[in-house]
């Protein structure tokens, strides 16, 4: 995220000493990634993840619950042991600061592949003990912000600035586009549910910005907070196809398979819906930000609508989603 958290720089340094007993001298933001419920600093020689809400955070109780999982990336545990920390409705994780860089921007041999394949396997054969369970969400065969598309598409029939009717008009003239993928998300999560496929715990975001590659060419699997006990195919999908242009290639995902299990194969439904479902969380994460949040600046709303656009370019997802 362009925008800072709203938890002062003191309260973070506050709340790092009293349960990980560290007192950063540097404490810097770093506009990354595209979730508006997540932020990143550099805390010294550490990587700190704060997340809005302060009673849930997969992204750092599952990990801490996969040791024996190759190149999982785990938090350091707080004083008492705990994954995280909480402090006025936030929760902070704090990690090992690697000189590594995200292996979308170096690239990926068809060993890494391989390698992600057999650590992803490893991760679906895991037993889902009640610890895992309680620690990570649960499929539900809903879009992520699905129940936010009425009241974004209210607002956008009466914009109140530029940034909004900017959007409105891009929103409108795929509006076609975007009812499509709300219908085939509508009906088939309800049908995928009572069927009640086999469920696995799974990352849920497993692309290549979540893919870190070391200085000593170690892999690292990052970014666990879309952890779910659901289909397996909710990660297979990241490596078929992907989610956008240049992320996986039919060889990548050819590579991944070997490591993974060449003899699987994916229900082909399943990728479908979660493909459209991607695309509608997308849709109305932007749309979202743009008219829902008031706290963001409107270079980030205006950030937004870009990343609204990007949506709709040829070989990203919704293109890919079909």
């Amino acid at each position: 995220m362009r925008d800072a958290p709203h938890l002062p720089d003191e309260t973070i340094r506050e709340t790092l000493d009293a349960h990980f007993g560290l007192r950063p001298t540097t404490l810097e933001f770093l506009p990354l990634g595209n979730d508006s419920a997540s932020w990143s600093f550099r805390a010294d020689d550490h990587f700190l993840k704060v997340r809005a809400g302060d009673g849930h955070m997969p992204g750092a109780a599952v990990p801490a619950l996969l040791s024996d999982i190759p190149h999982v990336l785990a938090p350091i545990r707080t004083i008492d042991g705990r994954p995280y920390a909480t402090v006025n409705g936030f929760a902070l994780a704090l990690y090992p600061l690697l000189d590594a860089a995200p292996a979308v921007e170096v690239g990926m041999s068809a060993e890494h592949w391989r390698t992600i394949g057999e650590a992803i396997s490893r991760l679906h054969a895991t037993p889902l003990t009640p610890e895992l369970i309680q620690a990570a969400d649960r499929e539900t065969y809903r879009p992520g912000r699905r129940e936010l598309i009425p009241a974004i598409e209210t607002a956008l029939r009466t914009p109140q600035d530029d940034i909004v009717k900017e959007l409105a008009t891009h929103w409108a003239a795929r509006q076609e586009i975007i009812d499509g993928l709300l219908r085939r998300t509508d009906t088939m999560g309800p049908r995928l549910a009572a069927e009640e496929p086999p469920v696995v715990l799974t990352h849920g975001d497993l692309h290549t910005w979540n893919i870190l590659i070391d200085d000593q060419n170690n892999l690292w699997i990052i970014d666990w907070d879309e952890a779910a006990v659901a289909p397996r195919e909710r990660d297979l999908m990241l490596v078929i196809k992907g989610i956008g242009p240049g992320l996986v290639s039919e060889d990548d995902t050819a590579a991944f398979f070997q490591g993974y299990g060449e003899s699987t194969v994916p229900d082909e439904r399943l990728l479908s819906f979660y493909r459209a479902g991607w695309a509608v969380r997308d849709i109305a994460e932007f749309g979202e930000r743009v008219v829902l949040d008031p706290r963001l600046s409107d270079a980030a709303r205006q950030d937004a609508v870009e990343g609204f656009l990007s949506l709709f370019e040829p070989g990203d997802i919704v293109e890919i989603a079909g």
